[in-house]
């Protein structure tokens, strides 16, 4: 009898363990799923608010474009033609006016401000709606680009296209634009360079823009810290335009005389 009572004891315990420890197997299942549930959830969130952001970037992008378009018009539209009819009245006046010497200059500093005023006007417009980039692609503009700089004494820009380069979705093409000139005018600004050679090809699906240098070089961990500490739109600009086209981008040193930029972005 005393050992039945013990064996039933024995059982008893046995149960009891293993309830405990089927009690406790649950608790911790119980956790884990919560916990997994938890990370879903805030990668969900994180996932919509870098999404959310994504959106407002491009949004942002997409109304100063947009006011971009409608300041480029109204300069071409009324300061253009106000400044060509002043520019034949003073044509005329030329023609009419009178021997004196001081007349004249007058009428020739004038006229000459105006051309100058037209050239700036023209360049500006330019910037704002690239004539070139609308009408014969990102490739023609940004070997026009190259030519201007060279034109300027600024550095000696050698331009390649590795291959054929066709990007359908135009506001991609738009960005990657200002873009690779953005990059461009921090190299000329900040690295001094007196020879740039751009490279850009297609390889991957993706577009490769390689933009090796003579000037200072910098590492991609000191330009993204700039950037986050810069006041100026410049440097910040290009990781807005990165993100929003889904691109990267890297800055090498590969010696004292020598740097490179190493730009990739997807065809979206």
């Amino acid at each position: 009898m005393e050992n039945k009572s013990q064996i039933d004891l024995s059982i008893l315990i046995i149960i009891a363990t293993m309830g405990v420890l089927f009690l406790v197997f649950f608790i911790i299942f119980i956790v884990l799923l919560y916990q997994k549930r938890m990370l879903a959830s805030k990668t969900e969130l994180a996932t919509k608010e870098k999404n959310h952001q994504k959106n407002l970037l491009e949004a942002s992008l997409e109304v100063a474009e947009k006011e971009r378009q409608k300041i480029a018009f109204n300069i071409h539209d009324e300061i253009g033609v106000n400044l060509s009819v002043l520019k034949i009245n003073f044509s005329k006046l030329q023609q009419y006016a009178s021997k004196d010497e001081n007349v004249e200059a007058t009428i020739a500093v004038s006229y000459a401000l105006i051309e100058n005023s037209m050239d700036i006007i023209r360049s500006i417009t330019s910037d704002i709606r690239p004539k070139t980039l609308l009408t014969l692609g990102l490739v023609a503009a940004i070997r026009e680009l190259s030519r201007e700089i060279n034109n300027s004494g600024a550095a000696d820009v050698n331009f390649l296209c590795l291959n054929e380069i066709f990007i359908p979705d135009k506001n991609q093409e738009l960005q990657l634009h200002r873009l690779i000139k953005e990059v461009l005018n921090n190299t000329l600004r900040h690295a001094k360079p007196s020879f740039i050679e751009i490279k850009i090809e297609n390889k991957e699906n993706s577009l490769f823009v390689i933009i090796l240098h003579n000037g200072m070089g910098v590492s991609t961990e000191k330009i993204k810290e700039l950037a986050l500490n810069s006041k100026g739109l410049g440097l910040k600009s290009i990781f807005t335009r990165l993100a929003i086209l889904k691109g990267s981008i890297d800055f090498l040193i590969e010696n004292e005389r020598q740097a490179v930029v190493i730009l990739k972005c997807p065809f979206l």
